[in-house]
């Protein structure tokens, strides 16, 4: 059995190891950068160097990393909240595409074709924040190739609040409670046939009266032939309408709010219909009663639901096709497992106890493999935070000089994701904030990620060092996969649009920080100090970004521990 302890000589091993502390290395973690609704996650920028692990040592890395943001980058290049895609003055079609029908029948009963649906407004406040603490060991096979593993564990949180007003002021329209659906729908389902069967009749004389203008009812009906046809097809459009709204207990959702403009004009209308249909039908001809109104203003359990009472509520039914509520989310578990090796390409720092010359600098590259053990995302969760984007490769180079106390890292690398399945929207945009509700499971690849680091440094003294970090990160557009084949969609020509497979174009950021290490491997291997450890932190901020990225803060503590596995 192998025992691990603190190398009890680093003279010669560590002298690879001992060039840590002039470059001040930030190095080898896993964390989750989100970018939209939804969902991404990006190799760390600033914490690439070129320092090798001696053979036989294993180097053991430990990290916390909190990342907090409660801002994007706007359209104009300004900030808006986190929450403000999920806002609204009008809750309506456009965040909820199957309200479409209901809009387009409450437009045919009081015949004004720019009349909006509205469920009220829609105020949601957010923060979000993530985090990772990757563990990672590796080990240096030769003076020059090392392999190691990352194993990031990740807690995401979007804490969200969302404020419902839908009084009279703000909304036309209300929610129907489960328990009121079966009565709503037979109040329609009355009205709706009554102008059937009003058209129908009247159809009936409008084909019979021209042949035989002495029958019943046909005197009115040849006198004005041509109101009569229209006073017919109006009521055939304004029971169609009705339908739209519900006239069973399953689709009636939603409904004209009480005592609002909106109810006052549908019962003109429906009067007005009325007494056309009984210039050819007579007293009874028309609907009796109305349209069901809903009585209470629409709320925050109307949109969310209700626990306690077991009530799916608008967002998790079939208008929202089953959407998450509007709350706080969290998650915790595995991010994206990665495998890796880095080769040293040359190495001119000094390895001795020499005095160094005045100019030393290596450069090593790296690659890693990605499997997919972060846990698949949903689009259904209008708030969740991914903690990886599954299987991909990354390839990195670095390169470290030291001029006097004067050094810096500049770093590069690469990142290819590997398409994974998830639950997605079929049309529209698949990471809009309120998503098409036809979720399907679709192929997401992530976009790939090019970036550029450079990490200029200051030595303070043998174990002490400042930094300054500067990164340049292109994240590529995201693509899906999949098609409408075999679906039957009941609103599948309610304003989706075509299928999308691309989402949005690729996004640039830009990020500075400044940092500290303290290590005493320096130390150890000139016998002042009793171990070889490493301590840094660092803090970065994402100052600006294309439009839908995060404007993000980080914080980073991270310790290196050397042990040596087997002597050389």
């Amino acid at each position: 059995m192998i025992t691990f302890r603190p190398m009890p000589s680093l003279v010669s091993s560590i002298t690879a190891v001992a060039t840590i502390s002039r470059v001040g290395s930030f190095a080898g973690l896993l964390v989750a950068l989100v970018a939209a609704p939804v969902v991404a996650q990006s190799p760390l920028s600033h914490l690439d160097d070129a320092a090798p692990v001696p053979a036989g040592i294993l180097r053991f890395r430990l990290a916390n990393v909190w990342t907090r943001f409660d801002q994007r980058f706007g359209e104009t290049g300004g900030l808006v909240p986190l929450g403000a895609a999920l806002s609204t003055d009008s809750l309506g079609s456009a965040q909820l595409p199957r309200l479409i029908p209901i809009e387009a029948g409450l437009r045919t009963l009081v015949q004004d074709p720019l009349l909006r649906l509205s469920l009220g407004r829609l105020q949601v406040t957010s923060n979000a924040r993530t985090v990772t603490t990757p563990i990672s060991l590796e080990y240096g096979v030769t003076r020059r190739l090392s392999v190691g593993v990352i194993v990031p564990i990740v807690q995401t949180r979007r804490v969200a609040q969302a404020i419902v007003s839908g009084d009279s002021t703000r909304a036309n329209v209300g929610y129907v409670a489960a328990s009121s659906r079966p009565g709503a729908a037979a109040s329609n389902r009355l009205v709706a046939v009554a102008f059937q069967r009003s058209a129908d009749s009247l159809g009936v004389l409008l084909a019979r009266c021209p042949a035989n203008p002495s029958a019943a009812g046909c005197a009115a009906v040849n006198a004005n032939t041509a109101d009569a046809t229209s006073a017919r097809d109006r009521a055939r459009s304004f029971a169609a309408a009705v339908r739209a709204l519900g006239v069973d207990a399953e689709n009636t959702i939603v409904a004209p709010r009480a005592s609002s403009e909106l109810a006052d004009a549908l019962d003109a209308r429906r009067i007005q219909l009325n007494q056309r249909l009984q210039q050819y039908l007579g007293a009874n001809a028309g609907a009796a009663t109305g349209i069901f109104t809903a009585p209470t203003d629409f709320s925050y359990f109307d949109l969310q639901g209700n626990r306690a009472l077991a009530s799916p509520g608008l967002l998790k039914g079939p208008i929202g096709g089953g959407l998450d509520s509007i709350r706080t989310t969290e998650r915790f578990g595995l991010g994206d497992i990665a495998i890796g090796a880095q080769y040293l390409v040359f190495d001119r720092f000094q390895r001795d106890s020499a005095r160094p010359p005045r100019v030393q600098s290596r450069l090593a590259v790296a690659a890693s493999v990605r499997l997919p053990t972060s846990r698949p995302d949903s689009a259904q969760s209008l708030l969740d935070i991914a903690t990886g984007d599954g299987a991909g490769v990354t390839v990195r180079t670095a390169w470290d000089v030291i001029v006097g106390r004067l050094g810096g890292t500049v770093a590069a690398r690469y990142a290819k994701s590997f398409g994974r399945t998830v639950q997605a929207s079929l049309y529209g945009d698949p990471e809009a904030a309120f998503p098409y509700p036809l979720f399907v499971e679709r192929k997401r690849t992530a976009g790939d990620v090019l970036g550029i680091d450079v990490t200029p440094r200051f030595l303070v003294s043998e174990s002490l060092a400042l930094d300054a970090h500067y990164g340049l990160e292109r994240i590529g557009a995201t693509t899906y996969g999949g098609d409408a084949s075999g679906l039957v969609d009941p609103c599948i020509n309610c304003g989706a649009g075509p299928i999308q497979t691309t989402r949005g174009s690729a996004r640039t950021a830009q990020r500075v920080g400044l940092g500290i290490r303290y290590s005493t491997v320096d130390g150890y291997q000139r016998g002042r100090a009793r171990y070889p450890i490493e301590v840094s932190y660092a803090h970065l901020e994402t100052v600006t970004g294309d439009a839908g990225l995060a404007k993000q803060s980080r914080e980073q503590i991270e310790i290196r521990l050397f042990y040596q596995l087997f002597r050389r």
